[in-house]
């Protein structure tokens, strides 16, 4: 299995939430994890199309094609169950490479594996980083909400709104982004040292 950031320059671990997800939540609100079920799904922003996939009592088969190369890739996902505490039971994805028992799936940059953090050597980006990182983490993610591809930066322009997006949800998502903005900018101002900010001030045309 080739690692999450094949191609990319090597140096730093992969964050989750940056990847691709298929969690066990989303897949039971679509009626996916029931079984008998076969049809076609829709992963909004992945590298892949064409998907489909169908499930048994003991495991969930995906198959897609990936889009940088054409090749055509089907994963077989175990599932496990087990007892809740209240009655009824939890159903568990198997990872396909070590059959952790997880609850999320992550696909690899290339779109050839579905693998679970562990696989990858994920990192969570809030782990040991200060609040200017969380914001940027933050902003990316709502970004990537709406479909945005490649890097994100302060110049990249809000995408328009995904089709089969609520609009109640476009906008709140637009005004998380732009909460997100702000506290940016007010945790750089708090960085700055108040010297270096009165001449700024001074130096601001009227």
């Amino acid at each position: 299995m080739g690692n999450y950031l094949s191609g990319r320059p090597r140096g730093r671990r992969p964050y989750v939430g940056y990847a691709h997800r298929m969690t066990v939540h989303r897949l039971r609100e679509l009626g996916v994890i029931h079984p008998g079920w076969e049809g076609r799904l829709l992963w909004g922003g992945a590298p892949c199309r064409d998907i489909r996939g169908g499930c048994t009592d003991r495991a969930l088969t995906i198959e897609w094609i990936a889009e940088a190369d054409g090749q055509s890739i089907a994963v077989s996902i175990p599932l496990s169950r087990s007892p809740c505490n209240y009655g009824g039971e939890r159903t568990w994805l198997l990872c396909p490479i070590c059959r952790r028992r997880v609850t999320t799936l992550h696909l690899s940059s290339d779109a050839h594996n579905l693998a679970c953090r562990h696989c990858y050597n994920m990192t969570y980006f809030t782990q040991n980083t200060d609040d200017m990182n969380r914001l940027h983490a933050k902003r990316d993610k709502l970004f990537r909400r709406l479909g945005a591809k490649g890097d994100i930066d302060r110049n990249t322009q809000i995408p328009r709104r995904p089709r089969g997006m609520w609009l109640m949800t476009y906008a709140q998502i637009i005004g998380q982004i732009r909460a997100t903005e702000n506290a940016l900018d007010a945790a750089f101002l708090g960085m700055v040292p108040a010297a270096i900010l009165e001449r700024c001030r001074a130096g601001a045309p009227s």
